[in-house]
């Protein structure tokens, strides 16, 4: 309380304990038949006097006192306060009942505990948005008004070749990409979303890039930076150009031949008894190279179009045998040994047609890329998890520097025996196709003069865990 507040309030109680007891000192006279002069008496004012102020003192003492306590109470309920709104956790306040405060402390206890909910319950929604972000495909940046990062993913830092979620950090000093911070830049001055396709230089990704404006009240905003690798799409974009280019190409080759050839006997050659034969041969044997080529590439078609497996119980042995069957006339023509090593009891489950189109097209190879006179071996193991069907020849090899390169579509080996036999390309690219649809891996070891080694493995995969495997021999 304030001193004079307190001087009033004493001389108010004063003055009003003055007045009663020398109403009661009035009346007490009168009431006892006693001289008006014994009220003016000098000694009794004196203990008028006396005892209003020792009254007045003790009430403003009570008062002083009540204003304590209340004042320490309302500290108590303010300081509460304002620990809540400086997102503190002070205990509750218990107040009795029958305090004049029990209603008000009820009131900010209530309010504690909604505010703790709140704010529980905004930590469990940004954990989940973090979460959410930290584990999209897509780069994300968060940048706030001062342009320095909020947030960033791990696929952002992955995109970027080091860490980006270094909040607090002025996103220009750590990007390092000019055509992205350029874009950024863009988007704080329009205040308006940007978007582009850029090269990351450092790592040679293709990104789509995406800088959102983000308007979160009058005064404030945020910008969210949005990445999403193109590379793999770009390469597959690339890959189908190749694919067309080399089509285009090597249909090419032998339509130009039947057309000229054609129309060369057309014009009088077919009259000619000795070019006519040499030039249907021609005819043919380019016919033969583009049925080969369309094959192969319809192969590539199926093969992308239809991954699921018919399982079949498969006698390896006798399966072998059956296929060498169509092999006969160039193995008689080359006279070329083929030696199946299967044992007659190994029995597999695999995809028979696909399993044909692997075990025909390494057979002709070992056919095709061997002189007259040599020799196949075919073979299989079981290895753990897995089986092998081996083939190899005593032919004539596959240079260091190209066999990793015999898988690619359109390659031909660069000497020029292999270019006098022909062949699309697409061969041994089908054989891995089928081979990955087949969850396998295939490897080749070859030694030029010496002759090549190609080893397929296969999961192996038990009776027990499919019910609709056939038999087939």
């Amino acid at each position: 309380m304030k001193p004079i507040k307190i001087i009033k309030n004493f001389a108010a109680d004063f003055g009003l304990i003055f007045v009663i007891q020398s109403i009661i000192f009035w009346l007490f006279i009168n009431l006892g038949n006693l001289k008006n002069s014994d009220l003016f008496d000098s000694k009794r004012w004196l203990f008028l006097v006396i005892t209003s102020f020792f009254l007045s003192m003790l009430d403003i003492a009570r008062r002083y006192w009540n204003y304590q306590q209340q004042q320490q109470k309302i500290d108590l309920l303010s300081k509460k306060l304002q620990a809540i709104i400086a997102g503190e956790k002070p205990q509750h306040l218990l107040l009795a009942p029958t305090d004049a405060y029990y209603q008000l402390a009820q009131s900010i206890n209530q309010v504690q505990s909604l505010q703790r909910d709140i704010f529980k319950h905004y930590l469990t929604q940004q954990r989940g948005y973090f979460s959410l972000i930290e584990y999209l495909t897509i780069g994300v940046m968060v940048l706030d008004q001062d342009q320095k990062i909020y947030l960033s993913n791990r696929a952002m830092s992955d995109l970027m070749g080091r860490e980006m979620n270094l909040k607090g950090q002025l996103y220009a000093n750590e990007l390092r990409n000019y055509d992205l911070s350029h874009l950024i830049e863009l988007t704080y001055q329009t205040k308006k979303d940007q978007h582009t396709e850029l090269k990351l230089e450092f790592n040679n990704k293709v990104v789509d890039a995406h800088s959102v404006f983000v308007p979160v009240s009058h005064h404030h905003f945020l910008v969210m930076v949005l990445l999403y690798d193109l590379t793999e799409l770009k390469e597959i974009e690339q890959m189908q150009l190749d694919f067309v280019s080399n089509v285009s190409h090597e249909l090419k080759t032998p339509i130009t031949a039947i057309t000229g050839f054609s129309e060369t006997l057309l014009n009088g050659a077919m009259y000619d008894q000795d070019a006519l034969p040499q030039f249907l041969k021609i005819i043919q044997q380019e016919s033969l190279k583009l049925t080969a080529l369309v094959e192969d590439i319809l192969s590539l078609a199926r093969i992308s179009t239809n991954t699921a497996l018919s399982l079949n119980r498969i006698k390896l042995h006798a399966y072998l045998t059956e296929v060498l069957q169509s092999f006969q006339p160039e193995l008689e023509k080359k006279q070329i040994k083929v030696y199946n090593e299967i044992a007659e009891d190994f029995v597999i489950v695999g995809d028979d047609h696909k399993l044909r189109h692997v075990v025909n097209n390494l057979l002709q190879n070992a056919i095709k890329y061997n002189d007259a006179g040599g020799s196949v071996w075919v073979s299989s193991n079981k290895k753990q998890q897995i089986w092998q069907l081996i083939v190899r020849d005593n032919g004539w090899g596959i240079p260091q520097d190209q066999q990793e390169r015999i898988f690619e579509r359109f390659y031909r080996i660069e000497n020029s025996r292999s270019r006098q036999t022909g062949g699309t390309g697409l061969g041994l690219a089908v054989v891995k196709e089928y081979i990955a649809a087949m969850k396998g891996k295939i490897k080749v070891a070859s030694q030029v003069g010496v002759g090549s080694e190609f080893t397929v493995s296969l999961p192996l995969i038990t009776d027990g865990k499919r019910d609709d495997v056939r038999e087939k021999v």
